[in-house]
């Protein structure tokens, strides 16, 4: 299993992983969607792929840089396929995403789990992650299609 930077080719495939999430697109959206974080030096999306190149897991990263505190990477999203799941591929990318956060000199690393993913959260803390808070989540849409986040 290699980690690398997603390429547009993959976008078949980061589309299927993305439904599998919980988060459902068309591989238009989600192509315009990477064209435009691809050449961002805050932004980051990797994929794990296996030796037939077949992409088995995604996560994207971006640099969180409140006034508050220094710099973290935010982890956006993180998918194993159901089938790979169990594997270690999802520790190969968040291994990567703690690597991408030293080499932007970040304070660490930072995402948030909804409270229904329960695995996630054990799988986070087995990682050496541990839940600093419970929030709720506000959202205002700027037009009458946009769904909230889940």
């Amino acid at each position: 299993m290699i980690v690398r930077p997603a390429q547009l080719e993959d976008v078949p495939r980061l589309t299927v992983l993305a439904a599998q999430l919980g988060y459902p697109t068309t591989e238009d959206a989600l192509r315009t969607r990477l064209e435009a974080l691809m050449p961002e030096a805050d932004h980051a999306i990797f994929v794990a792929a296996d030796a037939e190149k077949h992409v088995t897991g995604w996560i994207s990263l971006f640099v969180y840089r409140p006034l508050m505190r220094d710099p973290l990477v935010m982890v956006a999203g993180l998918v194993v396929d159901e089938a790979y799941r169990g594997q270690g591929i999802g520790r190969l990318l968040m291994e990567r995403a703690e690597a991408w956060a030293y080499e932007r000199d970040c304070e660490g690393v930072y995402l948030k789990s909804n409270v229904k993913r329960v695995q996630s959260h054990a799988f986070y803390e087995k990682l050496g992650y541990r839940n600093t808070k419970t929030q709720f989540c506000f959202f205002k849409a700027m037009n009458t299609e946009a769904e909230p986040p889940v």
